[in-house]
């Protein structure tokens, strides 16, 4: 089997209502070789997730219908996506969270705006601990 029949592009999953912060992430993800879906609300997100399981999750706090919290605990309980690493991307700082983003089972946290090579390093990372 050659190299690129083995590595199949990661399916990261974005759900976030900024509708720019979605298509930065996804044109960054996607020139990288991930396959990337986007989900606008926590509903859709969870849907997504359920329907195709994808191997990283980049999650906003701040989302319609539920926050990004009650997402991360829902799709916990799913055992087809518990070990799916989320990373959390918010406008909200450290102190504001209260450590409730890994209470809830994520991965990581970063605070918006972060830079195109920020991010593409803490996918990286992620993938490559799951």
């Amino acid at each position: 089997m050659s190299e690129l029949q083995e590595k199949k592009p990661s399916l990261i999953l974005v759900i976030d209502d900024d509708e720019a912060i979605t298509g930065v992430v996804s044109t960054v993800l996607s020139a990288d070789g991930h396959r990337v879906l986007t989900a606008s609300d926590g509903t859709t997100g969870l849907e997504l997730a359920e329907k195709e399981p994808p191997d990283l999750i980049l999650m906003d706090i701040g989302l319609p219908e539920m926050d990004g919290y009650e997402v991360t605990r829902k799709l916990k309980e799913h055992i087809s996506l518990q070990s799916v690493p989320v990373i959390f991307l918010t406008g909200q700082n450290a102190s504001e969270d209260g450590g409730r983003a890994f209470g809830v089972g994520g991965a990581a946290y970063v605070q918006k705006p972060f830079s195109n090579q920020q991010l593409k390093d803490l996918v990286t990372l992620a993938l490559q601990s799951v």
